[in-house]
């Protein structure tokens, strides 16, 4: 039988991460890392299909699969939150349908006042909240133009786009396969990125909330990691999560021990590769430092077939 293979692609301070998974067992078959001259994060919301670096930036890649054999044939891309718009906003129970689109549209209009409705693509669902008469809903959008630039770099390395999604939220997939035991739990996940860092709640691998924090240092990350702990068990219904779990570039394990001790919960970084099928040569290079791969790798697990 012909195996089915997807990959993910994440990028962080001018690197591309990719991830190749055979969807049937699962297993990684593929993993690397290479350098590029176009920031992801800096460029933002101003990535445009036209973009001046897109030929340099479709070359860098295409070496990057050719240099891991990768065979697959199709590519998802995990986005840097500068790239989009990311928000939580209260909005009235009575509000659905097509009233409900065109309020958060304008509330996006807020923050993009000389864009319209038609420049973003704007997904949306509801979170629990606490006030009466509100639902926290939460919104993600992403321009157009973005999408655009992503279509012309699929396109140039010769695969069909299949997803595009935030790098925080890509991981979901990850956590889901690699720790089967948390499927009735609730956990805090934190990725870790360029001067922020990004909390949710995942119960039942589903997020029921979310936060970011402004941290550049471990110091910085620890504080905000026991901010986001504090905070949740001071809202209604939500309570403590059992475990505490980074993931990104840059995760500082000097502090998984004293977060542990201070906050009384199991503070982990990412395995990744912890039920997935993976090659000796690829455990070798990446094995203990996973995490910076779980966006790429998520992407790769949910891709459809």
């Amino acid at each position: 039988m012909k195996t089915h293979r997807s990959l993910g692609v994440s990028f962080y301070r001018g690197n591309i991460q990719i991830a190749e998974v055979e969807q049937k067992k699962p297993a990684l078959t593929a993993l690397a890392e290479g350098t590029t001259g176009l920031d992801i994060a800096a460029a933002g919301t101003d990535l445009a299909p036209d973009h001046p670096q897109l030929v340099d930036f479709i070359d860098n890649l295409k070496q990057l699969l050719k240099s891991a054999k990768v065979g697959s044939k199709t590519i998802s891309f995990a986005l840097p939150p500068e790239s989009m718009f990311i928000n939580s906003i209260p909005v009235d129970v009575t509000l659905k349908g097509p009233e409900l689109t065109s309020y958060l549209q304008w509330e996006i209009q807020q923050y993009f006042p000389n864009a319209g409705p038609k420049d973003f693509i704007t997904d949306f669902h509801a979170l629990p909240h606490k006030l009466q008469g509100a639902k926290q809903t939460f919104v993600v959008s992403v321009k157009r133009g973005v999408v655009g630039f992503l279509q012309n770099v699929a396109a140039g390395v010769g695969l069909q786009l299949a997803v595009i999604d935030i790098d925080h939220f890509s991981t979901e997939k990850t956590l889901r396969v690699n720790y089967p035991e948390i499927a009735a739990h609730t956990v805090a996940l934190f990725g870790i990125r360029k001067g922020a860092l990004d909390a949710s709640l995942v119960h039942k691998y589903e997020m029921i909330d979310y936060r970011p924090y402004v941290a550049t240092t471990p110091e910085e990350i620890h504080k905000a990691v026991l901010h986001y702990v504090k905070y949740l068990k001071q809202r209604d219904g939500i309570g403590t999560p059992e475990a505490l779990i980074l993931h990104g570039m840059e995760v500082p394990r000097e502090i998984l021990k004293p977060l542990h001790e201070e906050s009384g919960i199991q503070a982990l970084a990412f395995n990744a590769m912890r039920k997935l099928t993976t090659p000796d040569k690829l455990k070798t290079a990446f094995g203990k430092e996973s995490y910076r791969f779980t966006a790429a790798i998520g992407l790769a697990l949910r891709t459809p077939q």
